[in-house]
C-alpha cells in the first residue's frame, strides 16, 4: 500500500491536516497490520523543520537514519507529516512491514512538462509568484539551491525503493541535481516577468509593505520566513540523501539533470495559465 494521499496546505483553520495526515495514516497502519501488507508512507524532507536558537547544531542535517533532531515544526503540514512518520516507525517496531519515503520539491513531469492540476498550491511555485508580485529578489539568495523533482521520475524512484528489503525503512527520494535560483530567475525574465535584483534590506522592506497590505498579503505570505523578528535565531535544517542515491544507482535508477529546457517547460506551463499575472487572485 503506497500512501501518497495528504493535505499539503501549510496552515488550516480546522483539523483537516490532523484528520488526513495523521489519522489517515493510523487507519492504514491498522489495515496493513491486519492484512500483513507492506505500507509505504510518502513523507517529506520538510520534517527536518527549523533550528531555533541553536536547538539543532549547524552541522546537523536530516539523514535517512534519523527523525528526531530537536527541530522546530511551526509549519503545521510538516508537523503532521512528522507525527505520521512517528506512528509508522512505532508500528514497525510492533511488526508492521513499513517504509517511509521522504520526497522533495515535486514538480512537472520530465516527459512532457505537464504540471499538477492544483499547481496553485505548490509551495515552490507560490514563492516564485510572490517574487513576481513584489518584483524584486534579494541578491544574497541568487546562489540558493533550487531542487526540481519531476513527478514521473519521483514515482519511478518510489516504486523502485518500495521493493527493497524490509530492513531498509527510510529513504530520501528527491533529485540530487540542483540549480541556483539565478538560473530560475533567468528563465522567468525570458517571459518578461519583471524581477529586479536588490539588496536584502530593500527586499525585506518591500516584503513587509506587502504583508501589511490586506489586499496583497496572502500573495506573498509564502515568503514570510525571510523575515526574522529578532526574537529568535531561526534557519532551516538541511537534509542529505547520499544513502538513497547510492541505493537507486545500484537499482538502475538515476535522477535526470535539471537543465534550462526543463525549467522553461515548468515556467511556461504556469505562465500560459496566467499564474504570474499580478491581477490573478
Amino acid at each position: 500500500v503506497i500512501n501518497c494521499a495528504a493535505c499539503v496546505k501549510h496552515f488550516v483553520n480546522d483539523d483537516l491536516l490532523e484528520r488526513v495526515n495523521v489519522r489517515g495514516v493510523e487507519n492504514l497502519i491498522d489495515i496493513c497490520l491486519e492484512k500483513n501488507a507492506k505500507l509505504v508512507q510518502i513523507s517529506t524532507v520538510s520534517v527536518a523543520g527549523e533550528r531555533v536558537n541553536d536547538s539543532v547544531p549547524e552541522d546537523k542535517v536530516l539523514k535517512e537514519n534519523c527523525l528526531h533532531l530537536g527541530q522546530n515544526l511551526d509549519n503545521k503540514y510538516a508537523e503532521t507529516k512528522f507525527r505520521a512518520e512517528t506512528r509508522v516507525l512505532e508500528a514497525i517496531q510492533k511488526g508492521l512491514r513499513g517504509k517511509i519515503i521522504r520526497v522533495g520539491n515535486l514538480m512537472s513531469r520530465e516527459s512532457d512538462g505537464e504540471f499538477q492540476i492544483n499547481f496553485s498550491t505548490n509551495g515552490f511555485m507560490k514563492r516564485l509568484r510572490a517574487y513576481a508580485m513584489i518584483g524584486k529578489f534579494p541578491v544574497d539568495s541568487m546562489d540558493a539551491p533550487a531542487e526540481f523533482s519531476p513527478i514521473d521520475c519521483t514515482a519511478k524512484a518510489v516504486v523502485t525503493l518500495a521493493g527493497t528489503p524490509d530492513k531498509f525503512t527510510i529513504f530520501h527520494a528527491y533529485n540530487c541535481h540542483h540549480v541556483h535560483m539565478a538560473n530560475v530567475l533567468a528563465i522567468m525574465q525570458k517571459y518578461n516577468i519583471d524581477i529586479r535584483i536588490v539588496s536584502k534590506e530593500e527586499f525585506n522592506n518591500n516584503l513587509r509593505e506587502m504583508l501589511a497590505d490586506e489586499k496583497n498579503n496572502m500573495e506573498v505570505s509564502s515568503l514570510i520566513a525571510y523575515l526574522n523578528s529578532g526574537k529568535a535565531n531561526r534557519s532551516y535544517v538541511g537534509w542529505d540523501n547520499t544513502f538513497t542515491i547510492k541505493a537507486l544507482y545500484r537499482l538502475g535508477f538515476a535522477w535526470p539533470l535539471t537543465g534550462e529546457r526543463y525549467i522553461e517547460q515548468a515556467v511556461n506551463a504556469l505562465y500560459t495559465l496566467g499564474f504570474f499575472d499580478k491581477n490573478l487572485k
